[in-house]
C-alpha cells in the first residue's frame, strides 16, 4: 500500500553557530578542526525545527540539544582518555 505524508516547508529562523563535524568538533576559519574545541546545541547552529518540524517553538530544541551535547561529551572524553 502507498502512504501519503504531508510536508510543510517552513523556516522560522537561522541560529548560526559554529560549523562542526559529527563529533561536535569545531572547524576554524581555514577549515581545519580546532583541537579541544567542541560545540553543541544552539552554539553549533542546532535549531530551526529539526525533529520537531512544523510545530517547533522556542524551548522545543531540548531533545536535539541533549543529543548533540552527549555526542560532544563522548568525543571530548574519547580525545582525553
Amino acid at each position: 500500500p502507498l502512504i501519503a505524508v504531508k510536508l510543510n516547508i517552513l523556516t522560522r529562523k537561522t541560529l548560526g553557530g559554529f560549523e562542526t563535524d559529527l563529533d561536535s568538533r569545531v572547524f576554524g576559519s581555514e577549515g581545519a578542526i580546532m583541537p579541544g574545541l567542541y560545540a553543541a546545541g544552539e552554539a553549533a547552529g542546532f535549531g530551526g525545527g529539526g525533529m520537531h518540524g512544523y510545530r517547533s517553538l522556542e524551548g522545543t530544541f531540548l531533545g536535539g540539544c541533549l543529543f548533540s551535547g552527549r555526542n560532544a561529551g563522548r568525543a571530548a572524553a574519547k580525545a582525553v582518555g
